[in-house]
């Protein structure tokens, strides 16, 4: 019974995170919303809209630790049957980096290996990946006004049918956040 419970909460998760990762960039009114783990306080849920009215448009993340939440967890959640590489993640979260960072981090590099083989396995089982981030701060500089430095630690889970693996080990990045016109995005990330 247990079992069954956490495997339909992953199921729960993966969907949400498919979903947030499909909307179309252009049209912010969506409302589904990758689920992690942070260290910061999780807003309240919005209250569904009354009916013939419109959904409400999703927040802008507006704190360093919201924008690095939202970014990484689109960023390293993939679908191998579909993605080309796991830089189609990256592409899917370039709203939340600097323009630069964007195109060093989508930028189309070739490899002559091909995909790994623990991607090729993904795709032959059509399996979905999924992202846990956890946000902290531990040891980073103080942040300014315009500048704020994290740290984001990714534990992914691949999910193929009803069998649920965990992606081991865990990814770990550190992050530097620019803040400009009321917008933070991030501006490097590091491995």
């Amino acid at each position: 019974m247990r079992k069954s419970l956490i495997l339909l909460a992953v199921i729960i998760a993966a969907t949400a995170a498919l979903l947030y990762s499909c909307q179309d960039n252009a049209n912010p009114s969506g409302t589904a919303t990758p689920q992690s783990t942070t260290t910061a306080p999780t807003p309240a849920p919005t209250p569904a809209p009354e009916a013939g009215t419109s959904a409400p448009q999703r927040p802008k993340p507006t704190s360093p630790e919201e924008v690095a939440r939202q970014a990484v967890t689109v960023a390293f959640a993939w679908a191998p049957a579909t993605d080309e590489s796991p830089t189609s993640g990256f592409r899917r979260a370039t709203q939340w980096f600097t323009p630069d960072l964007a195109a060093r981090l989508t930028s189309d590099v070739r490899n002559e290996r091909g995909p790994s083989l623990q991607w090729q396995q993904w795709v032959n089982d059509n399996a979905r990946v999924i992202a846990d981030v956890a946000i902290g701060c531990s040891g980073c500089p103080p942040d300014t006004d315009t500048t704020a430095h994290r740290v984001a630690t990714i534990t992914q889970t691949a999910l193929t049918g009803d069998t649920i693996r965990p992606v081991e080990p865990d990814t770990t990045v550190w992050l530097t956040l620019t803040e400009a016109d009321g917008r933070w995005l991030i501006d490097s990330l590091t491995y």
